[in-house]
């Protein structure tokens, strides 16, 4: 690796620290294309968060190429506050869409668009059939319909109400994984049950991201917990802060190409140098024991690519450096390269074909009672084993055939395989198994389904790599569905040779369909080309094709410089360990204290045969004829002593024959895996001495004891003998008790099944429920802010309201009403007619009835009984849907104002008294009013004076500076003047002199001027 100096010389950026690698980021630019089908659209708003502000001052266009993603927000009960959340916290122009998928009862009229449109500044619109997918909009699923999407569409399906298990958020992530690939995103937020799980499943398998919420900030973590029990979820994180980190991660997909072969080097050529790649096979190698060398260049690619956009890396290096300093990523990329589509009868029409056309013509061959052997190579979490499992005992109840069928489900993923072993599947199984096979062959616990331990005790499950480890043999179904075409030609090529040694002649080899046998066509007939179902060939197949086994033996492994790694001194001791072992050791078996097998080394067929009836891995009951009263009584010895035992000279009748032999059993106490079991060996030992001949000395006394140990052995038998009949009988009794007993709990296991339907229909209603709650919850909050704000609207106003509906009983009403109609809150709902109004001569009830009536506005003015002069306005009560639901009464005290209107009309009747003109000007010198004496004088009507300035009067003749420069200063200054001479020659009154006088004056808080003129003419 070139010097780290060197490197930032030359522009490359530094890799991210340990602890957050996506600080040192580089704002993306927001793309203008992206998947297809989907319609780009500009944003309404602007960017909110820090690193959108970022990219808008780096002064990156905001329309450069690239691909977006498409983003799933899954949510049940508690769920809206966190979509709330979600979507308050991310930016408006993201270049992303976003479809929110929450469960809703089909009849509910969703408030969800309108809830949500108060929380984003992108568009929010209803998930209709047909609409296309937009840029920086939220679509919103409707009640009652299931969601999906195709070729860049929504496709929205009417949900049938009895439909059970109704599970919308998996239905539309599986749709979203299967168009958007590598571009979809999965959110799992706040809800019950394990909606959803299946669905992110299937996202990871087209590498897409998925994220789950904190379970301890959702209100109901059922989803969230199940959703990370997967150990799929990339982030889990509050959702306030989920869209920062889905910014992070769509920046650097975008800026990274979409897989190998798109970069400088041309289509053929792999994007990155293959050191690189090496390198990080060595690490997986080292860290995990698994070599991915002979894996597709395209799908380790994706893989690879998926985590440095998750981490916002844009060059290996950085990323290689990266695993170095966290072994952990290790791990997880591990798990990486082993995500697969795996679903329960995935591909129905396949393992239909393999019930018609597969399985009779295997099945016609093969002897009543016989073995039926099954390998599952890559069975991930067991769905592909167990389906094989109820398609072979539907197959058999269905033919009336008995055989034992034996599957082994492998895997080298051992977290896949121990969630195998538990046969434990959330309930979105449901749709792919099928409504009767659920309830034949699982059980209800909680949100999951249990297989059943009839379809359980069928499947052995296994740790094992088919590159690496022997394989399974003498085979009759070898089912191998989606695996080959992650491997590369090399490989496969290797592969298939040793599932054709694997298979008995005229077995089954069952692939996926985009899978092929190539150069094996000669090996295999067709049972069925489409569903790529076919028959081993009799024949060997290393006849014509070479058998490399174990297949990693044959490939010497790569160092990181390009060379092949040698054999150390540390695998040489242990293959000559292996080999002793094998050729020196004698045969032996590892049992429990009960004799039940759990390891056996070496032949052991002389010793040890299958017992008749069901199958039966116990030593004591397989020990052959000789050997089962020694073995019982040795174990039982070994296990009270606490020590070994031997016993020799055990003569065992075997192949028509008798052979003697020693028998050693030995408690084993380490390592910790095996303590509490016992090693059986079996050493083979010559004969004894035939029996005659001289005695010699002691001769007799030798025989006496031998015949005395004789009679003692034949009284332990036949003791033995009858604490067996007796136990027998007892396991008689016991056995007919728990037939009674079983019966009864049939009986139960059916009550407990129809309580529990009812309790997941109830569960299913309960989180609509909690749904529409949340929803009414916000409405009401919305509601009471607005009967808040228009309570202190009327209060602000000053006006007296009542409110009555149509019987005249009082509804609400303002504090103001108290001076008019003696109100408390609990008349509230009481008829007016019964209280006491304030007012004279005013029949309230009569004249709401008849607004009521005529739906006409009536008005009046009476006293109160202070004698105040009062307005009451009365008005129909219309709703918002225009319909009549009583009346309003306002109430107004018009004293003062007709107390101002009197005075008023006092001032104006003494103005217009006056005889001399008079004229009150604004502060622009325009003519507010004039007196009558005005209008007489100077021979005109209102018309031709108000609003005029006082300079355009009589043609401009009082536009004299003197006196605007007086009336001036009477504004400023609130001064005043006195007989100021006009003398003019009017055109209709002839010439006169006037002496003015003007004084300042105040109105409605504006300075007025009174102007009055006294006419001098006379006097000269």
């Amino acid at each position: 690796m070139p010097p780290r100096k060197k490197r930032a010389a030359a522009g490359a950026r530094k890799p991210a620290s340990r602890e957050s690698p996506a600080k040192r980021q580089a704002p993306r630019k927001r793309p203008s294309a992206g998947p297809p089908g989907v319609a780009s659209r500009e944003a309404g708003g602007g960017i909110t968060s820090r690193e959108a502000s970022k990219r808008k001052r780096s002064g990156m266009s905001e329309t450069a190429g690239g691909p977006s993603l498409v983003v799933g927000i899954g949510a049940s009960a508690g769920g809206l506050e966190a979509v709330e959340e979600f979507l308050r916290a991310t930016p408006a122009d993201t270049g992303m869409c976003f479809i929110v998928v929450m469960h809703h009862h089909p009849g509910h009229v969703s408030l969800l668009p309108d809830i949500l449109s108060k929380r984003t500044r992108m568009r929010v619109a209803e998930a209709r059939d047909g609409a296309r997918l937009e840029w920086d909009t939220v679509f919103v699923g409707l009640p009652g319909m299931y969601l999906s999407l195709g070729k860049g569409v929504l496709r929205a399906k009417k949900r049938e109400t009895e439909e059970y298990p109704r599970l919308p958020i998996d239905r539309f992530f599986r749709s979203l994984a299967e168009t958007q690939k590598n571009r979809a995103v999965g959110v799992i937020l706040s809800g019950t049950g394990t909606d959803g799980t299946l669905g992110i499943r299937a996202i990871k398998a087209e590498s897409g991201m998925v994220m789950a919420q904190k379970p301890d900030t959702a209100k109901y973590a059922g989803m969230p917990k199940s959703a990370i029990g997967t150990g799929l979820a990339d982030f889990v994180l509050p959702p306030e802060e989920m869209p920062r980190r889905l910014v992070l991660y769509a920046e650097t997909f975008m800026r990274r190409p979409s897989g190998p072969g798109k970069g400088k080097k041309g289509p053929e050529e792999p994007r990155k140098l293959p050191s690189d790649m090496r390198r990080i096979f060595t690490l997986l190698r080292n860290r995990t024991g698994h070599d991915f060398s002979c894996y597709k260049a395209s799908t380790l690619h994706r893989r690879i690519d998926r985590r440095m956009a998750v981490h916002q890396l844009e060059e290996m290096d950085y990323y290689i450096r990266f695993m170095q300093e966290n072994p952990h990523e290790i791990d997880l990329l591990f798990k990486e390269m082993l995500i697969n589509v795996t679903n329960f009868f995935r591909d129905p029409p396949a393992f239909e074909s393999l019930y018609r056309n597969g399985l009779p013509r295997l099945f016609d061959g093969k002897p009543e009672g016989m073995d039926v052997r099954v390998w599952v190579p890559g069975c991930a979490t067991g769905e592909e084993a167990y389906s094989l499992a109820m398609l072979l005992r539907e197959y058999l109840e269905e033919s009336k055939r008995r055989h034992n069928v034996q599957i082994f489900a492998t895997d080298l993923d051992g977290d896949a395989v121990n969630a195998g072993r538990a046969g434990v599947y959330p309930e979105g199984i449901a749709a792919d198994v099928g409504e009767e096979r659920i309830k034949r062959f699982f059980a209800k616990q909680d949100s999951h389904y249990r297989i059943s331990k009839e379809i359980r005790d069928m499947v052995i499950f296994a740790d094992q790599n088919i590159t690496r480890d022997p394989p399974f043999t003498r085979l009759d179904i070898l089912s191998c569905r989606n695996v080959l075409i992650y491997l590369d030609a090399d490989l496969q090529k290797r592969l298939l040779p040793l599932f054709h040694y694997a298979l008995n002649p005229g077995g089954i080899l069952f692939i996926g369909p985009a899978e092929t046998v190539g150069e094996m066509e000669d090996s295999f007939e067709a049972a069925d080309s489409r569903w790529k179902i076919f028959r081993r060939k009799p024949g060997s197949a290393s006849a014509r094709h070479q058998i490399d086994f174990p297949i990693s033996l044959s490939r010497k492994k790569p160092r990181e410089d390009g060379t092949e790694e040698r054999p150390k001194a540390g695998n040489i001791a242990a293959a000559v360990e292996a080999l002793l072992l094998d050729r020196y050791a004698p045969p032996c078996a590892i049992v429990s204290e009960d004799g039940k097998i759990e390891f056996i080394h070496g032949r052991t067929g002389e010793f040890l045969e299958p017992a008749s009836g069901a199958p039966n891995f116990n030593a004591i009951e397989m020990a052959r004829e000789g050997l089962r009263r020694d073995l019982s009584a040795a174990l039982r010895r070994a296990a009270a002593m606490k020590k070994d035992v031997l016993r020799r000279g055990i003569g065992v009748k075997a192949n028509g024959g008798e052979l003697h032999l020693d028998l050693s059993v030995k408690p084993l106490d380490e390592p910790e895996a095996v303590r509490g079991l016992f090693m059986v060996s079996f050493l083979k030992a010559p004969p004894a001495p035939p029996p005659g001949g001289p005695e010699g000395k002691g001769g007799k006394a030798r025989r006496a004891a031998e015949m005395e140990l004789e009679e003692e052995l034949r009284r332990t038998q036949e003791t033995l003998k009858t604490t067996i009949e007796e136990l027998e009988t007892s396991n008689e009794e016991l056995k007919s008790t728990n037939e009674e007993l079983h019966s009864t709990n049939e009986e139960l296991q059916s009550t407990n099944e129809e309580l529990e339907t009812s309790r997941e229909e109830l569960q299913s209603l309960n989180e609509e429920l909690q749904t529409v709650n949340s929803e009414l919850e916000v409405k009401v909050h919305e509601l009471t802010q607005s009967h808040a704000d228009m309570q202190n609207l009327l209060d602000s106003t000053g006006i007296a309201a009542v409110f009555l509906d149509e019987g005249l009983r009082i509804q609400r009403y303002t504090r103001e009403v108290d001076k008019f109609v003696r109100l408390i809150p609990s008349d509230a709902g009481r008829p007016i007619r019964d209280l006491t109004v304030n007012l004279r001569d005013a029949d309230l009830v009569a004249e709401s009835a008849e607004v009521l009536r005529t739906l006409a506005m009536k008005e009046m003015e009476v006293r109160t009984h202070a004698g105040d002069r009062c307005r009451v306005r009365i008005l129909p009560y219309r709703t918002v849907e225009n319909v009549i639901a009583g009346v309003v009464l306002t109430f107004m005290n018009v004293e003062e104002i007709r107390e101002t209107q009197d005075a008023l009309a006092f001032a104006r009747s003494i103005v217009d008294t006056v005889r001399e003109p008079m004229l009150v000007l604004d502060g622009d010198l325009r003519v507010v009013s004039a007196n009558q004496s005005f209008f007489r004088v100077f021979r005109g009507g209102p018309e031709r004076a108000g609003g005029k300035l006082v300079y355009e009067l009589a043609g401009g003749e009082w536009d004299i500076p003197d006196l605007r420069r007086l009336l001036n200063e009477i504004l400023t200054n609130s001064a005043a003047f006195n007989d100021f001479e006009v003398e003019h020659e009017f055109p209709e009154i002839g010439r006169r002199r006037f002496l003015l006088n003007a004084r300042r004056m105040s109105g409605g808080g504006k300075p007025l001027i009174l102007l009055a003129f006294e006419d001098a003419t006379g006097g000269e």
